[in-house]
């Protein structure tokens, strides 16, 4: 199959801070190996860096390629806009794995994510959303609550002190979301428990579900740094995965959400969803993650959705091949 990698190096920041560039830079390792894994596996692999011409690029090239391999985060160089890749690669009727555009604006709002959970009755945190910093705290929501940007992912603007439990700090971090992130802070109820996250590759009807992953903290200093925030993902204090050991109507009970989150905001070919267990382990949807990393475990790298496959015996280079052949069939592609 002839192949092509879009991926992007972000080096300007238009949102949040210089340090949110950190989690951009592993692509640079992770490219290389999916490419030499998909070529060793007998397939033609080209690379392309997302830049601002891509569009004419892509123009010149969509008659040779099968199918593209969207590992782009952002667009142009940035750490902004991957909305606009998928956008581009439907326009062009290039075949393409994962995200679409309109699943993509969907997830990417956890609001939107939260409603829609709701109505197919996945339990969510409670939570409120701050459009200007001035709106009263909802009587329902009690400290400790945790403040989040409304559209970042890979923990982008959740950091230590995210989890609030005055209404200073939170008005303070509420502040600092509006403005380094230019975007609506959410606030969640803070759920003191087990952080469970449940994979899925696949579509309509032929979902497999992985099994649920643990994240443990171990280098955690109080039950509030418990979290995946930014500096424990990205500055060094890499958590612990481990297969979570749970009842198996809990696993069902996983498996069902994860399902049922899927169809319901149309993700495609592979995702991964994140939950927190409270203390009667009751289970609440955090996140529905499109196109989660799916590079390998060595390198210095830490990737969920990879260590979610290999507790079923899929290498990193299976998973790999697997979510493009998946896609592959959704076009119709032999």
């Amino acid at each position: 199959m002839r192949i092509l990698i879009l991926y992007n190096l972000a080096q300007e920041v238009k949102k949040g801070t210089q340090a949110d560039l950190s989690c951009e830079q592993e692509i640079s390792i992770i490219v290389p190996l999916v490419s030499e894994a998909l070529k060793e596996r007998g397939h033609q692999v080209e690379t392309m860096e997302t830049t601002f011409d891509v569009w004419e690029r892509l123009r010149v090239v969509r008659a040779s390629v099968d199918i593209v391999l969207n590992m782009a985060e952002a667009f142009g160089g940035t750490n902004a806009n991957e909305t606009l890749i998928p956008a581009m690669l439907e326009a062009l009727e290039i075949p393409f794995t994962g995200a679409s555009t309109h699943n993509m604006h969907l997830t990417l709002d956890k609001e939107k994510t939260k409603l829609v959970a709701r109505s197919y009755g996945i339990p969510v945190p409670d939570y409120q959303v701050f459009r200007t910093g001035r709106e009263p705290l909802r009587s329902s929501l009690k400290f400790p609550l945790i403040v989040k940007p409304i559209r970042e992912e890979a923990s982008i603007g959740i950091r230590k002190n995210s989890v609030v439990t005055s209404m200073k700090t939170l008005r303070t971090r509420i502040r600092e979301i509006l403005r380094k992130y230019q975007q609506s802070a959410l606030v969640e109820q803070f759920i003191e428990g087990r952080e469970i996250s449940v994979g899925i590759i696949g579509n309509i009807p032929d979902l497999r579900v992985f099994q649920p992953l643990e994240f443990l903290f171990p280098e955690a200093t109080s039950l509030f740094d418990k979290i995946r925030s930014y500096e424990y993902k990205w500055g060094g204090k890499k958590e612990v995965m481990v297969r979570a050991e749970l009842p198996e109507d809990v696993i069902a009970r996983l498996a069902s959400y994860t399902r049922t989150a899927y169809e319901a905001t149309e993700c495609r070919d592979y995702a991964r969803m994140d939950y927190r267990f409270d203390s009667e382990n009751n289970t609440h949807l955090l996140e529905v993650n499109y196109n989660p990393g799916i590079g390998p475990n060595t390198h210095g790298l830490n990737n969920t959705l990879t260590m979610m496959a290999s507790f079923e015996d899929l290498t990193f280079e299976d998973l790999v091949e697997q979510i493009i052949l998946i896609a592959a069939k959704r076009y119709g592609l032999t």
